[in-house]
């Protein structure tokens, strides 16, 4: 079993249209501002693979939750973290899909810890056949495999960016549930792959305004990578 956690349903919804032998079940039920999250999990074939897709909401906190739960009830041999990002590197653009070889916590700074994508305290290695196949991946989208930061922001302002190329200087793209799902499975023993479509450029001022107008598109796309890695693993 291989467990996919989206933190929207535009996300998730792009997996279950290429699923097959649907099946929806339920964990318990968790508030999320205010009211009870969709705890819907759509369980079925992918690519000839048994997974399950969940939707965990936007957040760190939400994303170690739900993965928590998702561990517990499906006991999955690896989780992917799946989503859209803004890129961080001038060579990778709206459309380009990344997949992680670490991720790291980007807005953690406590003193003595080493705040570097190598950190043992907040960065953590990625699962590397996944990534390993995803490099290896004929396509016409292009997919990047490196680093991938996350914060409990959205990354828009050049104040974030500085921060983030100052302690991450290589990261390619910046996002908000990957280093939670993968510090999480760590936690845990479980492997974990984080994958995300590049909706914006934060490097390009005032581009996060198209992250709406690219986020159909996007989340299809890795959708569609991602399924592609899935039924090669």
């Amino acid at each position: 079993m291989i467990a996919i956690i989206c933190a929207m349903s535009e996300e998730r919804d792009a997996f279950i249209s290429l699923m097959k032998d649907v099946k929806v079940v339920r964990f318990e039920s968790v508030l999320y501002h205010g009211t009870a999250i969709d705890n819907k999990c759509f369980k079925g074939k992918l690519n000839g693979k048994d997974v399950v897709i969940v939707h965990c909401g936007v957040g760190k906190v939400y994303a170690a939750i739900v993965t928590t739960l998702v561990l517990k009830k499906f006991k999955p041999e690896l989780v992917i973290n799946v989503g859209c990002a803004g890129s961080l590197d001038k060579h990778v653009h709206v459309g380009d899909v990344v997949v992680a070889t670490r991720v790291a916590d980007w807005d953690v700074d406590v003193p003595d810890w080493e705040r570097s994508i190598y950190s043992d305290k907040m960065s953590f290695a990625c699962d590397g056949r996944f990534s390993k196949l995803a490099k290896e991946l004929k396509t016409k989208t292009k997919i990047k495999t490196g680093f991938i930061v996350s914060g409990d922001e959205f990354i828009y302002k050049k104040s974030q960016v500085n921060t983030i190329k100052k302690y991450f200087p290589k990261a390619l793209c910046g996002e908000m549930e990957g280093c939670s799902v993968a510090n999480t499975c760590y936690a845990f023993g479980v492997n974990s792959a984080i994958v995300r479509s590049i909706s914006d450029e934060t490097l390009i001022n005032g581009d996060y305004k198209n992250f709406d107008f690219n986020l159909i598109k996007v989340c299809q796309a890795a959708a569609n990578i991602c399924s592609e890695i899935i039924k090669r693993y």
